[in-house]
């Protein structure tokens, strides 16, 4: 199974996964990936934001396909990215073994995230309107909804571990 996580910037997507990859070095069958270990461009010489992030999208869906089918093993992979472009993805290689999750907090705390991690320019109208824009998109696709803001850390990658079938000790 591949589990494909989206959410805005400050929402918990990289710590979670971290977490887990701390808790997971004995659990050989599943690897995590991340949408920004690939080069990104310069964004002030990109000409078009939305189409390069649909091909690096639909590039990385091709890996991550590859590397579960080969590998046999589960792959969990984040990104802020729009779901469409995941589930895009996934139709273009026949993949129907995934599951897509939102992860979402109140912006507030996703400020609050973004200036602890010492970006508090990422906190801006723009990145208020994409957490918005997720939220919505997701509950207009029926894609789960997990708030990281009432949950830990180690509760929200539990719930991740649950769709994979796969538990360890907190």
């Amino acid at each position: 199974m591949i589990i494909a996580i989206t959410g805005a910037s400050g929402v918990g997507k990289t710590s979670v996964l971290s977490a887990l990859a701390e808790k997971l070095p004995e659990i050989k069958k599943i690897k995590i990936f991340h949408f920004d270990d690939m080069d990104l461009p310069n964004w002030d010489e990109l000409e078009d934001v939305k189409k390069w992030q649909e091909e690096a999208t639909v590039e990385w869906i091709d890996k991550l396909v590859n590397t579960a089918r080969q590998e046999e093993v589960h792959v969990l992979f984040e990104g802020s990215t729009e779901i469409k472009f995941y589930i895009q993805g996934f139709e273009k290689n026949n993949h129907r073994d995934y599951k897509i999750l939102l992860l979402d907090c109140e912006e507030a705390t996703m400020k609050a995230r973004l200036i602890q991690r010492g970006q508090p320019e990422l906190y801006h109208p723009d990145m208020i309107g994409w957490l918005h824009y997720l939220r919505k998109d997701a509950m207009a696709r029926n894609i789960e909804i997990v708030r990281t803001d009432q949950l830990t850390i180690a509760e929200v990658g539990q719930r991740i571990m649950e769709e994979l079938d796969v538990s360890f000790d907190n």
